[in-house]
């Protein structure tokens, strides 16, 4: 399923490489992010409307709208407890009952656009901002625990392993926290342009630039070990990795779909 700047949403066969359905006028803006739940039964979809649609799969149909913050929603991720959390444009970070609509609670900080957030564990997410940092929040009462700077330029995407933090923005450099001490322990570099989008799998980190470049890098050396300069012609927005796939797209309206047999 992808979502576009065109307001809609679009499922396709990766066999096939065909468009099976369009689904529009849910949103009134661009549709900014999209993540699904473990058990693939919920799609979250947030907008330049302001608002995030909770969607039923693999039916795909609108379920719930939440509504509550005052700018762009930019990303979103599922939280234990049947619970969401959004980050946005407004510069805060809000959390929902996933089955009510309700707001929870709102979690505040951030100085800047919060681009990206990642669930951590039942209670804890961390946030990616334009001021640079990275915030991990306590979603039960909306703290921030503790906030990592080591960032010089706004970040856009954040990505856990289940045990470091992974982080990326404009200065193109990639960061590795210590999600426990909140001390950076490495820096990944290769891309030379801002790094929109990552991924994690199975020992592998997978980068997205607006360097139009796909890069793959190695989670226990920090060495890049594959690096993919001619499938995007244009600035690359996001990157997702199954293992035996990698699947970017960008600006130029198109996806693009990488096959590893024998794995990254």
């Amino acid at each position: 399923v992808s979502g576009s700047r065109d307001k809609t949403l679009k499922v396709w066969n990766v066999k096939t490489n065909q468009c099976i359905r369009t689904v529009e006028n849910e949103h009134d803006g661009s549709i900014l992010c999209m993540r699904v739940n473990k058990d693939r039964s919920l799609l979250l979809t947030g907008s330049s409307d302001a608002t995030c649609t909770i969607w039923s799969l693999p039916d795909l149909a609108p379920i719930r709208k939440l509504r509550g913050h005052g700018h762009s929603v930019l990303d979103v991720c599922f939280v234990h407890g049947n619970r969401i959390v959004t980050a946005s444009r407004d510069h805060t970070l809000r959390l929902w009952n996933q089955d009510t609509g309700e707001e929870m609670l709102q979690m505040l900080g951030h100085t800047n656009s919060v681009n990206a957030v990642e669930t951590v564990d039942e209670h804890r997410v961390v946030s990616a901002s334009g001021d640079a940092t990275l915030k991990l929040w306590d979603v039960a009462t909306g703290e921030c625990i503790r906030t990592m700077q080591g960032h010089r330029l706004g970040l856009a995407c954040v990505r856990y392993d289940g045990r470091h933090l992974y982080s990326g923005g404009l200065e193109g450099k990639i960061k590795v926290w210590d999600v426990e001490t909140g001390e950076c322990i490495n820096t990944l570099l290769g891309h030379v342009g801002m790094i929109r989008s990552l991924d994690c799998i199975q020992g592998r980190i997978v980068t997205g630039s607006y360097d139009r470049t796909l890069k793959v890098w190695d989670t226990k050396t920090g060495a890049c070990i594959l690096s993919f300069q001619s499938g995007h012609s244009n600035w690359i927005f996001n990157v997702l990795s199954s293992g035996t796939r990698i699947v970017s797209s960008g600006q130029e309206k198109r996806i693009m779909v990488l096959d590893f047999s024998n794995g990254l």
